[in-house]
């Protein structure tokens, strides 16, 4: 039996996004095409429930069956198309999301989240997962705020898959989605060393296969030629940060081909992307005729290897710092509170009415920013933090706790 997988972030930000309408429509006529073959689908980024109906709608003849993820204002932008009954859901928003007056990234808003669907294809139980965890704005470490969230999310991750794919219920576990994360990153590293999951690409048994008007290297964003991509500095060529990651019971499953697509559209004079990022289509063969596992007892089997260990004790001095840091910041608001109260009531005798009117206004915004920073925001932002670092020393068998 073999099952085709596709996953793309489809870049669908209303109001700031190119060309959505034309770009939908046309992932939309690659679906629906007859040479077009897939089993199962999951997209990232699409914003407007409005997009998701008319994509269910236009798709519902070939893909019957399809789920929404709502999460957050303006919901998760994760979704998911199947050929096969969707006989059941699950869902987690990420407990650290970004940050609330970070308006120009979005990520606090979106509710970002990771999504299960349990797919029944010819009678074996397949764990899809789709997610998108926190871009990464800055892509150099010292500058990058959200490293702590993102590394916080992965391990979420971890903890959502592991309790939600029983060895014993389920035969194939696939995570697909937007990652921001590149193979070298220590979130990725964590997915992959904990859950022991196989990345299609690299696992691929056909590896002459792939999608000649993209190349065969695994970038799936930040390419040069996509006329939607902002450069930055860092990016090079490009990243992969897009992936079909994936683990049998049964030992029973191969990927036989996995590259990126989905590049140009094609035959488009004016020279249409899908999106600002590339697809992942990962073929995979199930052999059903491999005799079943017995349930494996954990009793005295060691947790973790040790490449895997010192990457969760990177990940706990990053966390850690993080925490520091939501400390340093709540201390810096108590400092701001004081010097705006002193502000608020200073300087009247001396400005002109519509200063003083402004200075004021200025004032207690500010304050009432700050002291809901000092009494909600930042708290929580550490306990979630806080609750994260204890459950990675928690699997590494150590006694500390943050509180």
């Amino acid at each position: 039996m073999q099952l085709r997988v596709l996953t793309l972030n489809i870049w669908g930000v209303h109001y700031v996004s190119k060309l959505i309408s034309q770009r939908i429509q046309a992932l939309i006529e690659h679906l629906i095409d007859p040479d077009t073959n897939y089993d199962i689908i999951g997209l990232q980024e699409v914003w407007s429930k409005k997009d998701f109906i008319y994509l269910r709608d236009q798709l519902k003849i070939i893909y019957p069956h399809s789920y929404y993820f709502l999460s957050g204002l303006i919901g998760s932008g994760c979704c998911m198309f199947s050929k096969y009954p969707i006989i059941g859901v699950y869902e987690h928003r990420y407990t650290l999301n970004g940050f609330p007056h970070k308006i120009q990234h979005g990520d606090w808003f979106c509710g970002k989240l990771i999504g299960l669907c349990k797919i029944l294809v010819n009678g074996k139980i397949v764990n899809v997962y789709n997610t998108h965890l926190h871009a990464n704005y800055h892509h150099v470490i010292p500058k990058d705020i959200y490293l702590g969230h993102r590394v916080c999310q992965a391990y979420e991750l971890i903890q959502f898959i592991e309790s939600t794919s029983s060895a014993d219920t389920t035969d194939l576990t696939i995570l697909l989605g937007d990652l921001n994360l590149t193979t070298q990153d220590l979130g990725f590293k964590l997915i992959r060393g904990i859950l022991q999951l196989n990345d299609s690409f690299l696992h691929r048994i056909n590896k002459d296969v792939f999608d000649p008007t993209v190349g065969n290297n695994g970038l799936t964003c930040d390419l040069l030629d996509n006329p939607y991509v902002t450069p930055h500095p860092y990016q090079g060529e490009g990243e992969r940060i897009d992936y079909i990651l994936y683990r049998s019971r049964n030992d029973n499953v191969k990927c036989l081909e996995a590259y990126p697509t989905l590049h140009k559209v094609p035959n488009n004079p004016a020279g249409l992307h899908y999106s600002d990022h590339l697809a992942i289509y990962a073929l995979f063969e199930i052999d059903e005729k491999i005799p079943e596992k017995n349930s494996i007892s954990h009793k005295n089997i060691e947790i973790l290897d040790e490449e895997t260990q010192n990457d969760l004790r990177a990940a706990c001095i990053i966390v850690q710092q993080s925490i520091q840091r939501a400390q340093r910041h709540r201390l810096f608001c108590i400092l701001a509170v004081m010097i705006l109260i002193f502000l608020l009531f200073s300087f009247n005798n001396y400005l002109f009415t519509i200063l003083i009117i402004f200075k004021n206004l200025f004032s207690l915004i500010c304050i009432a920013i700050c002291i809901w920073f000092i009494g909600l925001g930042k708290p929580v932002e550490r306990n979630a933090l806080s609750s994260i670092h204890n459950a990675m020393h928690l699997r590494l068998r150590l006694s500390q706790f943050t509180y």
